[in-house]
C-alpha cells in the first residue's frame, strides 16, 4: 500500500529536472524586469521546502517564515560583521535553519491538526518579536542593511563576479537546480515512502512499527534546511534583511504558491512561486486590487482543482496520452 500511494504521487523522470532548468534558464530574458527573475528561483526554493512538509507529510505550517528569516539573518550577519565567504555564510544559513526547524518540530509535531497549525503560527510570531525587538543586532523594523555580495573567491585571483543581476541570476540558478535535485533524491528514497505513508495513513505507519514522529522531525528539519538556504540566498540579493522576511506574510505566501501550483509534486509549487511573484509585480501595477484575482484563483484551485495548476497540467497530458493509446490499439 506504501508504495501504491507513493507511486501516483511521485515526481516525473529525471529529464523533467533539464526541462525545468531550461524553462528557468529563459526567465531573465523574457521578463520585464531581470531582477524578478531571481527572485522568483528563491521563492520557489521555499515553496518546494514548504511542500516536503504539507504535500508529501501532511503538515501545515506557518513556522516557514521564522525558517526563511533564520537563513536571512544569518547570512546578514556574517557578511557584515565577519565578512566572510558568500558561500559559507549560505551554509551557515541551511543548518540555522534546520537548528531553528529542529526546536519549533520539537515542540509541534506533538500536536495534529489545527493546534500543530497554531503552535507554528506563534513560533512565527515570537521570532518576528524577537527580530523586532533585538534592534542592535538586526536593525529592527528598519531591517539589517548595507549587507554586502562580494564576488566569490574560488582561488587566489579567482573570483566569480555575481554583482549584475544576470550574474547573480546564474549563481542563484545553479543552487536551486543542485537543491532540486537534493530533494528530488530524498523524496523518491524509501525515507520519502514513509513521508507519504505518514501522510496518507498515520494510524497504518504507526501499526507496521514506523515512529511517525521521528520522520515528522526529520521532514522538519530538511524542509528548515532549504529554506534557511533560501533565505541567505534572499538577503545576497536584496542586500539588506528585511523584517519582511519573518513576517507571516512570508508563510502564507509559500502556502499560496504550493497550492496553486499543487501539492504532493516537486514541479507544482514553481511553477505557482512563477505565477504568483509575476502576478504581484505585474499586475500590481496595473491594477492595485489585484490580489482579488489571486484570491478568487486560490479559491477555485482548493475547491476544485486540489492537484492545483501541475496537477492540471499533468491529467491533461495523462488524457491525450490515454487516448492515443487507445488509438493506436484499435484495429
Amino acid at each position: 500500500m506504501i508504495e501504491t500511494t507513493f507511486e501516483k504521487r511521485k515526481p516525473l523522470v529525471d529529464r523533467e529536472i533539464w526541462i525545468l532548468a531550461g524553462f528557468v534558464l529563459l526567465l531573465p530574458f523574457v521578463l520585464p524586469y531581470k531582477t524578478l527573475a531571481a527572485e522568483i528561483l528563491i521563492y520557489a526554493l521555499g515553496a518546494v521546502s514548504f511542500n516536503i512538509l504539507l504535500g508529501f507529510t501532511g503538515m501545515l505550517s506557518f513556522g516557514q517564515g521564522a525558517l526563511f528569516g533564520a537563513g536571512a539573518y544569518m547570512t546578514g550577519l556574517l557578511l557584515v560583521h565577519l565578512g566572510w565567504h558568500p558561500l559559507f555564510a549560505l551554509l551557515c544559513s541551511c543548518f540555522i535553519g534546520a537548528v531553528t526547524a529542529l526546536v519549533i518540530g520539537i515542540f509541534s509535531i506533538r500536536q495534529v491538526g489545527i493546534y500543530f497549525v497554531m503552535l507554528t503560527l506563534a513560533f512565527n510570531q515570537l521570532a518576528f518579536f524577537v527580530v523586532y525587538q533585538w534592534k542592535g543586532l538586526t536593525g529592527g523594523d528598519d531591517g539589517l542593511l548595507n549587507v554586502p555580495r562580494p564576488d566569490l573567491s574560488i582561488f587566489p585571483g579567482v573570483e566569480i563576479p555575481i554583482q549584475t543581476n544576470l550574474q547573480f541570476f546564474f549563481f542563484v540558478w545553479i543552487i536551486f537546480i543542485l537543491s532540486i535535485i537534493a530533494i528530488r533524491r530524498i523524496l523518491n528514497s524509501p525515507f520519502g515512502r514513509i513521508l507519504m505513508a505518514v501522510k496518507e495513513n498515520p494510524e497504518r505507519a504507526t501499526a507496521v512499527g514506523y515512529n511517525i514522529q521521528h520522520y515528522k522531525l526529520i521532514a522538519f528539519v530538511i524542509s528548515g534546511f532549504f529554506t534557511g538556504l533560501a533565505g541567505g540566498l534572499y538577503t545576497l540579493f536584496m542586500k539588506m534583511v528585511p523584517i519582511t522576511a519573518v513576517e507571516l506574510f512570508t508563510s502564507t505566501d509559500f502556502i499560496i504558491m504550493s497550492l496553486l501550483g499543487g501539492l504532493g509534486s516537486l514541479y507544482g509549487p514553481v511553477v505557482g512561486a512563477v505565477i504568483v511573484k509575476i502576478a504581484s509585480e505585474i499586475l500590481s501595477e496595473i491594477w492595485a486590487r489585484w490580489l482579488l484575482i489571486l484570491g478568487l484563483a486560490f479559491i477555485i484551485f482548493v475547491l476544485f482543482m486540489r492537484g492545483g495548476i501541475w496537477g492540471l497540467l499533468t491529467t491533461i497530458l495523462e488524457k491525450r496520452k490515454a487516448a492515443q493509446a487507445s488509438k493506436e490499439n484499435q484495429p
